[in-house]
């Protein structure tokens, strides 16, 4: 199979290509990647869920305030506003162990093609993609522009580009 997966998506699609060779085919990283540890991700993350101005009055509101239409799609209305109809705790929670784990050894085990797409203005440290060239050479890295993190959202005809390319 062919594992493509987006920032925590990506890196557990790079966890299972790195355990399970023999059942990928090729795997496709969206602002994702082995670095770790970051001991402040889980408070950064925080920060951002605590800055959002719940509940939000609308729809448009919330477009507004978190800058693209398919966020909105993870609120729930209730009686007096919109509200994320996920767990804060939760959402944390996932992403506590990337705080505190680099994953530099599983990289080097993918033996897979793989093609790294980072967003021109993403949030992947600075050295991380060269770094993960050197482990693995043959790794296809593309840097989308005009991106940020959330790429298929940002420019999704360059992402479906860099995909369809890669799959030829």
């Amino acid at each position: 199979m062919t594992l493509l997966g987006q920032s925590l998506g990506g890196h557990t699609a790079m966890l299972l290509a790195a355990a399970h060779p023999h059942l990928v085919k090729s795997l496709i990283l969206v602002e994702a990647g082995p670095a770790g540890p970051a001991p402040d991700l889980p408070a950064q993350i925080a920060t951002w869920l605590d800055s959002w101005p719940t509940p939000f009055t609308s729809l448009d509101e919330a477009t507004a305030f978190l800058g693209h239409e398919a966020w909105t799609r993870s609120l729930e209305k209730r009686e007096d506003g919109w509200y994320p109809a996920w767990d804060r705790t939760t959402i944390i929670d996932t992403v506590a162990e990337l705080a505190t784990t680099a994953y530099w050894t599983e990289w080097s085990r993918i033996t897979c093609p793989t093609l790294l797409i980072q967003g021109e203005h993403g949030t992947m440290r600075p050295d991380e993609p060269a770094t993960m060239l050197t482990h693995r050479p043959h790794t296809r890295l593309t840097r989308i522009p005009d991106a940020a993190h959330d790429v298929h959202l940002d420019q999704p005809d360059h992402l479906y580009e860099a995909i369809r390319t890669f799959n030829s």
